[in-house]
């Protein structure tokens, strides 16, 4: 590789060391608290150095594509797969940069293998960039998984040309492209459809004497382990029967083999329950009491893909069990039990070693964030998220505390200036003294402040913000991080007051510009508070911006951006100085509650 290649993995690697909380052994607060100021710091010059890197380097190098050497290509190829090996998944974006590029380039040249061959990575990228956001509804997520099953579509296509192609490794690349259209498909027809083929492909004696290299096992096994993800659709009766008879062979291929074993794997043994239940083998209190057992018996210091499944993934399914069977709620031994498998999950969560913090990992913080089912007696989802903002989303975390001050701050002298400016405030209309009245609202602002941002923690952009400035391609996900907060908040009953204000701080008080498109201002109950949450998120982007500059802008776009009352409250010469104030503290006092919480962990181990 390039030596400016080889300095921005090096300086990846260690934003990641510095953003790790655990690592420093400081005898005290006020020494730890200097060293994360000045691991602050060196990320920040560590950022610095990788945009300067990718501009004088890189881009210029991706300019120049189609002049490039085959030395180039080799060690732009060289140094993409550092970056995106997956697992780690240093900087997938920047992956996805390269092999842009480098599509581009095979097109011009007419070059058929380099062609299938980017379009299948170029897919894969898109396929981890957009991970953290696949599963949120709306046209936006559409598109963009569109976009990706468009291009393993396209390598597909190469397939009826399979005999005449002389590289095995671009036969190999259509196959995979051709499998990997399942993982991006919305239609659950065309996903086992495209199972169904290609386990014929792969089981086809023509074609494995044709490719003989292939790892044609590995190809076989990985498909029936995809095909084995439609379990889900045999309860439905939306299935016909040879798409029923292929989904439920894969499952027993891939599951059925776990109970030969002497020590089975959960991640297969629960899917085979479950498949049993969904298809009337298994009744619920049979599948819930199996759950119980691989639940119980998963030891709490087993921190492997094994054991974080069963610690953290199993008790979501038997949360989801006892939501869709009331009865079963019902019964308080299983309420009790749930009570003890939530725990169980969020000590795994706080307690997992660092070095466990991979790709599989954050999924599972994804999972937990997405499937999280509140129950009488279990710690509510304010306060599960909230660990987790704290863990796992430290820069998220500090900045949504500084918002909780200014929302609470903002909200007092709005309410000073104009006693009704909350009164549209659903929860406010049922306390009638006004000394609660006001605690209630500036606690329910300083919430707001905490969860506006909240779709962040999902879509996982924290360690990409800290390495460099975010790329077209990201753009994208970052602003559904609005629709992923209201999606999460809104279903659960300890923070759906919350999802509004998460859905809004982006968009325009007069809703000319600004996004999504899915917050109606006019119709949203939460309004008054997203007005304020808007402003104060926008002062947030810049903060070290002078705040005569800040206020400046504000006023300019009073009664489009902004609402004309938050406007001229904050406008005001005493309230911007106070903000101002806020604006620029170092995090001090937050801080604090992290090293309480480390500290506590210490002393527990």
């Amino acid at each position: 590789m390039e030596p400016y290649q080889v300095k921005y993995l090096s300086n990846l690697r260690e934003i990641g060391t510095l953003a790790d909380l655990y690592r420093s052994n400081a005898d005290g607060f006020d020494l730890w608290f200097r060293d994360r100021l000045s691991s602050d710091r060196r990320m920040e010059a560590l950022r610095e150095e990788n945009l300067s890197l990718l501009s004088q380097h890189l881009f210029p190098t991706l300019d120049q594509i189609f002049s490039a050497d085959s030395e180039t290509l080799r060690q732009l190829e060289a140094f993409s797969d550092q970056l995106m090996d997956w697992k780690t998944n240093l900087d997938c974006g920047l992956y996805v940069v390269i092999h842009k590029a480098l599509l581009s380039l095979h097109r011009v040249r007419r070059n058929r293998d380099g062609i299938i061959r980017e379009l299948y990575r170029l897919g894969m990228g898109y396929y981890y960039l957009y991970m953290y956001v696949s599963a949120i509804p709306g046209e936006e997520v559409s598109a963009l998984n569109f976009r990706n099953e468009m291009l393993f579509t396209e390598a597909a296509s190469y397939f009826p040309f399979f005999h005449r192609i002389q590289s095995e490794e671009t036969r190999g690349y259509i196959i995979r492209a051709m499998a990997n259209i399942a993982l991006c498909t919305q239609d659950k027809h065309r996903k086992i459809a495209t199972g169904i083929r290609i386990l014929q492909i792969v089981q086809d004696p023509d074609f494995r004497a044709a490719a003989p290299s292939l790892p044609w096992d590995v190809f076989l096994s990985r498909t029936h382990q995809q095909m084995s993800a439609n379990r889900h659709e045999l309860s439905t009766g939306d299935l016909n029967r040879d798409e029923l008879a292929a989904v439920l062979d894969s499952c027993y291929v891939v599951f059925q083999a776990q109970e030969k074993e002497a020590q089975p794997s959960v991640r297969w043994l629960w899917p085979l329950y479950d498949m049993e239940y969904s298809c009337g083998y298994a009744t619920a209190e049979q599948t819930v009491h199996r759950l119980e057992k691989l639940i119980a018996d998963t030891p709490e210091d087993a921190f492997d893909m094994s054991g974080l499944y069963g610690q953290i993934q199993l008790p979501l399914y038997y949360s989801h069990m006892l939501r869709n069977h009331p009865r079963l709620a019902d019964d308080p031994l299983r309420l009790r039990f749930m009570v003890q498998a939530s725990e169980k999950m969020l000590r795994a969560l706080t307690s997992c070693p660092p070095e466990q913090f991979d790709a599989y990992f954050f999924f599972l913080i994804r999972e937990v964030v997405k499937e999280y089912v509140e129950f009488p007696g279990c710690v509510t989802y304010q306060d599960l998220t909230r660990r987790l903002l704290q863990r796992f989303a430290v820069p998220l975390y500090i900045r949504s505390r500084k918002a909780s001050r200014m929302m609470r701050l903002l909200s007092q002298e709005l309410l000073s200036h104009f006693p009704d400016a909350f009164d549209g405030l659903p929860f406010l209309r049922e306390i009638q003294d006004p000394a609660l009245r006001e605690a209630s609202l500036l606690d329910y602002a300083e919430s707001c402040g905490l969860y506006y941002d909240f779709g962040l923690l999902k879509i996982n952009l924290t360690r990409t913000l800290q390495a460099r400035s975010l790329f077209e391609d990201e753009l994208p996900i970052y602003h559904l991080h609005c629709l992923s907060g209201w999606e999460d908040l809104r279903s659960r009953p300890s923070t759906e007051r919350y999802a509004d204000v998460a859905l809004g701080h982006h968009a325009w008080y007069n809703g000319a510009d600004g996004y999504p498109q899915a917050y109606q201002r006019a119709q949203s109950p939460y309004r008054q508070m997203t007005d304020v949450a808007a402003l104060i998120s926008f002062l947030l982007e810049t903060p070290d911006a002078p705040m005569a500059s800040l206020v400046r802008q504000v006023s300019a776009l009073e009664g489009t951006r902004f609402s004309p009352r938050v406007t001229a409250v904050f406008s005001a010469p005493d309230v911007a100085a106070k903000l101002d104030a806020l604006l620029k503290e170092d995090g001090r006092a937050d801080y604090q509650l992290i090293w309480q919480e480390l500290a506590s962990r210490r002393d527990k181990c």
